[in-house]
């Protein structure tokens, strides 16, 4: 008997007006210490990151900014962000953006919690994996 294996890919999603300023509460209680926050260069630009970066900013809550991402991202694309996010020693994950920095961000919390698909095309298809996550806000 085969028996089905879950694996969390986003864990917490706000969605609405106002939605950003819950990332402070969960990180807070949560006891987060720093987040690695994913975006791409023109939403940097355009002052799109700042939105969620001042708030972190005005809460004293540590972060780094992985702004590489492009649309349809690639393999490498995600292995460097993978290669930020521990080198920064982040424990949670920001996502700011559309479709390709959620995916980027969901990517690199399943990799980092599950080192098993650290060569990341694993993750096309169905996989099976423990049910680990890191925290990811999107």
């Amino acid at each position: 008997m085969h028996m089905a294996n879950r694996m969390v890919l986003n864990e917490t999603s706000y969605i609405g007006a106002g939605a950003i300023a819950s990332i402070v509460e969960e990180a807070k209680n949560r006891g987060f210490s720093k987040a690695l926050v994913v975006t791409d260069k023109d939403l940097v630009k355009f002052q799109v990151a700042s939105k969620v970066t001042d708030l972190l900013d005005q809460n004293g809550l540590a972060y780094e900014v992985y702004d590489s991402v492009k649309a349809n991202p690639t393999v490498a694309i995600v292995k460097d962000g993978l290669n930020k996010f521990k080198a920064c020693g982040a424990d949670y994950l920001i996502a700011i953006g559309g479709g390709s920095p959620i995916d980027t961000t969901k990517a690199i919390g399943i990799i980092a919690a599950n080192p098993e698909y650290a060569d990341v095309v694993s993750l096309e298809g169905a996989v099976n994996t423990p049910n680990k996550s890191v925290p990811i806000f999107a």
